[in-house]
């Protein structure tokens, strides 16, 4: 009996960690989404962007998700044709005695497809470490012993594509593109059950209301290709380039408001409250979510530069 109990909450672990990490505000965390968002704006140098989310407040053992990433544009001095973005993304998601970290190095090319349209492509590589924590079992069970307290599977490999214009933006991202179970060095985790691609995909449009307002809508959808998919509807509405409201909708599971607001000249701040609405109301229906980045452009802003060829700038 024991046994079966380890791998059922083995399987659910393993299952939540193939899925992308779940954020309300995808839209602030785009780079974590898609590799190929990393650098779009090109006269912004650099960002830096860190967040955590805690999700079923009050819950034991609850999901717990943290992430930092920062990035530098590579731009031609008298071309904006083509530039290069680096990286690094650092991810931890939690789920009871289960946790997955990924150390990610990234790189991403921007391509100038006409005077409106910027094609990119991206890739996060770096390694994975699964970990569970056994001491909260009887280690006198054999499948206890029989699985690796800690496992770094290498290499991870994460692909993406984006294609983006003043008011319009899509991406696309497959995870596990390497990683296909969860063993390597250190052993194995858990039963011997593959690791399944993952896709992520996002679109979105910005509408102008006025000089100072533009409403911005987004559909996020993530699965497994052999898996009933994930979706989220977000909208926000960016004011004057210091403060944005919105609200978000995952379906079967949470409703969500979202305030972002720029404090001093380049930090910007996202607060996000999901409500649950699943079986969970009645229990721990509260999750917060926070976002932080160093950056000089915020939310919903668009920047235009005409040059030799015409840049349409945003912030997608």
């Amino acid at each position: 009996m024991k046994r079966v109990i380890l791998y059922l909450i083995f399987g659910i672990g393993i299952y939540k960690a193939q899925q992308f990490p779940q954020y309300t505000q995808f839209l602030f965390n785009k780079i974590g989404y898609n590799p190929a968002a990393s650098g779009t704006v090109v006269r912004v140098p650099f960002e830096l962007i860190f967040g955590g989310r805690t999700q079923w407040i009050g819950l034991s053992n609850n999901p717990r998700s943290a992430f930092v990433s920062a990035n530098y544009n590579f731009v031609p001095q008298r071309s904006y044709k083509r530039w290069h973005n680096v990286g690094v993304y650092l991810a931890q998601d939690q789920n009871g005695v289960y946790r997955q970290t990924d150390y990610w190095l990234s790189y991403t090319i921007h391509l100038l497809a006409s005077s409106r349209w910027l094609i990119s492509a991206g890739v996060f590589a770096g390694v994975k470490n699964y970990r569970i924590e056994k001491s909260s079992f009887d280690l006198n069970d054999p499948a206890v012993n029989s699985s690796a307290g800690s496992v770094w599977a290498i290499p991870d490999v994460v692909p993406g594509l984006r294609l983006t214009n003043k008011r319009f933006f899509y991406d696309l991202a497959i995870q596990h593109a390497a990683i296909r179970k969860r063993g390597g060095l250190g052993g194995t985790i858990g039963t011997p059950s593959r690791i399944l691609l993952n896709y992520n995909t996002s679109i979105g449009t910005k509408i102008k209301i006025t000089d100072f307002d533009n409403l911005v809508l987004a559909v996020n959808v993530k699965g497994g290709f052999t898996s009933i998919p994930n979706f989220e509807f977000n909208v926000m509405n960016y004011y004057n380039k210091r403060l944005a409201l919105g609200m978000s909708l995952r379906v079967n599971n949470f409703i969500s408001g979202i305030v972002q607001f720029r404090l001093l000249h380049n930090w910007n701040v996202g607060l996000a409250y999901d409500l649950s609405i699943n079986r969970l109301l009645r229990t721990s229906p509260h999750t917060a979510e926070i976002m932080i980045s160093f950056s000089p452009i915020f939310g919903g802003e668009v920047i235009e530069k005409t040059t030799k060829y015409s840049v349409n700038e945003c912030s997608f």
